[in-house]
This record gives C-alpha cells, sequence and structure tokens, in this order.
C-alpha cells in the first residue's frame, strides 16, 4: 500500500510539471518518503490541480474529518508541499511541483542542519537514478485543463523554463510587487555535498508574487526590494549566471534563477543535449558585430553552452547552442555582442 500511495504521488506530481519528472523507482520513493508521509502523500494524491479548499478535498476523499484535513494541509505548506492562498475569504490549498517549487523550498532557507545534508543527498541519488530514464507520458490530469490556459498547459506538459537576459530581468524585477530570496539551491546542495561553487549563492534564487508572500510568510526566504533585487541580479551577471525563469502565470511558484552550468542539473542537462536552444523557451539569440570583434576571446569561457569559438581571429556563435542569456556581452571589450529576437536572425554560424 505505501508504494501505491507514492506512485499516485509520482502522477500527482508529473501532472503539474515534467521540468523535473518523478518516476517511481527505489530512489524516488525514499526521497518522496522523506518528504511526505504516507498520509500526506495521499493526501497530495488526491488534490485536484486547481486550487482546493479543506472541506471540497474532505468530499473528494469521502472524510467528515474536515478540521483534521486542514491541519494536515496546514502542516503540508509549512514543509513547503503545498501553496496557499486566500480567495474570497476562502483558503484553498495547490500541490506545488517537485521541480520549480517543492526541492527549492526544502534548500531556499540555506540551513545546515541533518535532514538537509540527507535531502541533498538523496536528491543526488534520485538524479543519477533517472539521468538516462525517458520522461513519463503526460497525465489526464496534466491535460484536461480549461481551455483558457491553453498556454500554461503547453509550458507545464514540456517542462521548459525561460532564459531571460538581463533587461528582461530587470523589466520582471520593476513590474512585479513582492519579491523575496533566498540561498541558491543547486550551489547550497554543492556545499552541502563537499562539493562546493566559488559562485556567489546568497539571495540569487527569488520568487515573485503571490508566491513571494506564502513563501515568506512560511519562512522559506524573505522579501527583499525591488533595488536590492537589481543589486543581485549585477552581482549574478558579474560571476556569469544564467537567468532562468520558471513562470506559471501565477500557479504554484514564480522561481528566478540565477544558475551555474558546473552546479545547475537543469543547465548540466541542457548543455549536454546537442541542441540546448530546444530544452529552454530561448527568445534571444547573440549576434556578433564581426567588424567590432576584436578576438580577444573573452567571451568563450563565459558560455556555459559551448556555443562561441574561434574562427581564425574572430569568434563564431554556434546558433543552435545559444540558449541567449547574454552573459558573454559583459566581458566583451568592444561591445561587438547584442542580442537580437531568435525569430528575427538566422542559423549561419
Amino acid at each position: 500500500m505505501t508504494r501505491e500511495v507514492y506512485n499516485k504521488l509520482a502522477e500527482a506530481l508529473n501532472a503539474r510539471s515534467s521540468t523535473y519528472p518523478s518516476i517511481p523507482c527505489e530512489e524516488f520513493y525514499v526521497l518522496a518518503e522523506e518528504i511526505f508521509t504516507p498520509k500526506q502523500a495521499e493526501i497530495a494524491a488526491n488534490m485536484p490541480v486547481d486550487p482546493v479548499s479543506a472541506g471540497e478535498l474532505a468530499t473528494k476523499m469521502k472524510t467528515s474529518d474536515v478540521d483534521g484535513l486542514s491541519k494536515q494541509l496546514n502542516e503540508m505548506a509549512g514543509r513547503g508541499l503545498v501553496r496557499v492562498k486566500e480567495k474570497a475569504g476562502n483558503r484553498l490549498y495547490e500541490l506545488m511541483p517537485l521541480v520549480p517549487g517543492i526541492i527549492e523550498l526544502q534548500f531556499m532557507h540555506g540551513r545546515t542542519d541533518e535532514r538537509t545534508k540527507r535531502l541533498a543527498q538523496l536528491f543526488k541519488s534520485y538524479g543519477k537514478a533517472v539521468k538516462n530514464m525517458p520522461p513519463p507520458a503526460p497525465t489526464p490530469a496534466a491535460i484536461e485543463k480549461p481551455k483558457a490556459r491553453t498556454i500554461v498547459i503547453k509550458q507545464e506538459i514540456h517542462g521548459k523554463t525561460t532564459v531571460l537576459p538581463y533587461d528582461e530581468v530587470m523589466k520582471l524585477i520593476d513590474k512585479t510587487e513582492y519579491i523575496a530570496a533566498g540561498t541558491c539551491v543547486c550551489r547550497h546542495q554543492g556545499d552541502l555535498l563537499d562539493k562546493p561553487c566559488d559562485k556567489p549563492k546568497d539571495n540569487l534564487c527569488m520568487i515573485f508574487g503571490p508566491s513571494a508572500q506564502f513563501a515568506q510568510r512560511y519562512g522559506f526566504v524573505n522579501l527583499i526590494s525591488k533595488e536590492e533585487a537589481r543589486q543581485r541580479i549585477d552581482e549574478a551577471e558579474k560571476a556569469g549566471l544564467v537567468h532562468n525563469y520558471a513562470n506559471s502565470q501565477d500557479r504554484y511558484i514564480d522561481l528566478l534563477c540565477n544558475c551555474c552550468g558546473c552546479h545547475c542539473f537543469l543547465l548540466r542537462g541542457v548543455k549536454r543535449s546537442p541542441l540546448p536552444s530546444q530544452f529552454v523557451i530561448a527568445n534571444w539569440v547573440i549576434n556578433i558585430d564581426d567588424d567590432a570583434c576584436v578576438g580577444c576571446g573573452a567571451c568563450i569561457d563565459r558560455c556555459w553552452m559551448e556555443a562561441l569559438k574561434m574562427d581564425g581571429d574572430l569568434v563564431v556563435r554556434d546558433f543552435n547552442r545559444c540558449i541567449g542569456c547574454g552573459i558573454c556581452r559583459y566581458v566583451c571589450p568592444s561591445d561587438a555582442m547584442k542580442l537580437v529576437r531568435r525569430e528575427t536572425t538566422f542559423a549561419r554560424s
């Protein structure tokens, strides 16, 4: 029975996102059992994709103990498993995806206690186990959503995150009312596994909007000002970090990670692909002005995707490997590198 409920939990998690699929295997069971009690797994497996009240969920689960179910759901919120929303005086709950969502909230607080260290090791073991496994097929719950959410469905099923260049991140900060920040998940996990990264990690995982309020209320992160957010992004640009945005239209968690290619499990997977630009939403691409390029090669080491190389005295770009992050521009001494919309250029180099 225990394995059966965790199998159903995996289906529920995959219905919300396949960015990092939940695939039942021994390593998944051990990780899931560390995060969810059997009762919590049962509750999660019964939650609809849309937010639900404790009373509605109690009806679906055929239980009259609404107060007990409310207590369990609030404990799950405190563990970073479900998000709480208030709507018209009602308290609603929604199960978050494994990634982005649950895993991030297990590490963004930056703790180094034994449980967090254990989770880091379990997540690493699970990552190794699923590295060569095919992703699960979309479940009916992931597909049967209102037509008004067609775009959201596409993003969630494909599980792609959006790579944003610096200027687009600044626009995001400008239009967002609430911003919270915590420790970089991947680099913190590296520290916990005695494989530290030399890139900065403090306040470099950011959550936006109502998700930020929820995460701050439950103690996972702290709210920061827009000016502090801009300073953190400047720090990320200087360090050569990729701005990776997981946006689900105010569903689950609105997350901006500033990622290194050495520790970020998503970027590492993208880099292994022969066509990295197809495995993220890469709306931008670098164009190089040959007349301005001085052939110094400073940009090449900045590119995590190995999309740049020397061709004689000039730098050339691989259109399919470039994900449009723009961090190469930071070190260009002659301003020869410009970001353009991908659909306005051609795969010539």
